[in-house]
């Protein structure tokens, strides 16, 4: 009787449906942290979703933060971007959060965009043993070896434009590698082609381009703390292939014989 009993005893519990539901996210989040083209895709949408909604996101939890710390609670925060239709799944954006929050289980909702593309800095130049210890206060903690440079990237035919969309700046760690500025700028300006070459110079010759897998601490910019870091300048081109395209192949754009009826109505010689 005795042993029956403590049989039931030792029996594990059952987990409740909110247990199970917890379990479940967080598995899907292993899942699809592991798929690392579809993870950057995420983080590359949500650094534009954040860019283009931090007004709202500002105003939503201004009333939350009763400090003015600018950081909201876990619970805060995921139930405010649901409210805001953020543009992901649940497990996404609890996998997010885990992600954005800090040693106290908070989350700064200042700059959101640009904490979202410190994780994909983070996980560009980690290994995978590293990845899952990286998060917002490593990033920012300048005791950790981590250094900073400040780009001014420059579309090299509109170097001269004091204000074009292909122009921009940004801040990026020094460990990053170029083929990671690459497709930044391609994500920010919207460039769908892979002949994206990143020059140190706005002359485009060999010698001057960055290759992909180099380091940029590697390609001469050294970094600094983040709050002060050193300014470089660097210069891309890109050119599209239209060998496949139809219109361009087309002979209905492109004549090598005059149209009949336009010889016919005189509109051709």
């Amino acid at each position: 009787m005795q042993d029956n009993m403590k049989k039931k005893k030792q029996r594990a519990r059952k987990l409740t449906k909110k247990q199970h539901k917890n379990v479940s996210m967080v598995e899907t989040s292993r899942s699809f942290r592991s798929n690392r083209p579809e993870f950057e895709s995420f983080l590359s949408e949500m650094t534009r979703w954040f860019s283009d909604h931090q007004l709202q996101v500002d105003e939503l939890f201004r009333h939350s933060d009763a400090d003015g710390s600018g950081s909201v609670n876990l619970k805060d925060f995921y139930l405010g971007l649901m409210n805001l239709d953020v543009a992901c799944q649940q497990f996404q954006l609890h996998m997010l959060t885990q992600q954005l929050k800090t040693a106290n289980d908070m989350i700064s909702y200042r700059d959101l965009s640009r904490q979202v593309q410190r994780l994909r800095l983070c996980d560009d130049t980690e290994n995978d043993t590293q990845k899952s210890r990286c998060d917002q206060h490593q990033l920012l903690n300048p005791e950790n070896g981590r250094r900073f440079v400040r780009l001014s990237v420059r579309l090299i035919p509109f170097d001269g434009t004091a204000a074009h969309p292909g122009n921009f700046e940004v801040v990026l760690l020094s460990s990053s590698r170029v083929f990671s500025l690459i497709r930044m700028i391609q994500d920010r300006v919207g460039i769908q082609t892979s002949r994206l070459e990143v020059f140190r110079s706005r002359v485009p010759t060999e010698g001057a381009r960055l290759l992909p897998e180099s380091l940029l601490e590697e390609c001469g910019f050294r970094g600094g703390p983040e709050v002060t870091p050193p300014e470089n300048t660097v210069y891309y081109d890109y050119s599209l292939l239209f060998t496949d395209c139809p219109i361009l192949n087309c002979d209905h754009y492109f004549r090598s014989i005059p149209d009949a009826a336009a010889v016919k109505s005189g509109l051709c010689p």
